[in-house]
């Protein structure tokens, strides 16, 4: 029995690139969020000497200070740019791509 692999038009591909180009712009606007807030601990923002403890099946697994809390959030939010930013960069790769097999000179 021979199977045939189903190959996408360009149209679909490009559909496909502008949905992950929006998903890496919201990545990106996600990490902006967690850049631009102030420390947060459940939903309470965080003053001096104030510490976030952590909690999993009603065991403590860690506690920050507020600056342990305000350097994850910046680790968060520069992780966020980067898996952002290289989604963007590839939803745009491959919309060029889709472009150039619509216009007839892809390959």
């Amino acid at each position: 029995m021979t199977s045939a692999a189903r190959q996408n038009t360009p149209g679909q591909d490009l559909l496909a690139s502008l949905f992950f180009l929006a998903l890496g712009a919201a990545i990106v606007f996600v990490g902006f969020q967690v850049k631009g807030s102030s420390a947060n601990c459940g939903g309470e923002t965080m003053s001096a000497g104030d510490t976030c403890v952590s909690y999993s099946g009603g065991h403590q697994t860690g506690s920050k200070n507020l600056d342990e809390q305000k350097s994850s959030n910046s680790t968060t939010a520069n992780v966020a740019f980067v898996i952002g930013g290289l989604v963007i960069l590839g939803s745009a790769w491959s919309s060029v791509r889709a472009l150039g097999r619509m216009s007839g000179s892809g390959r």
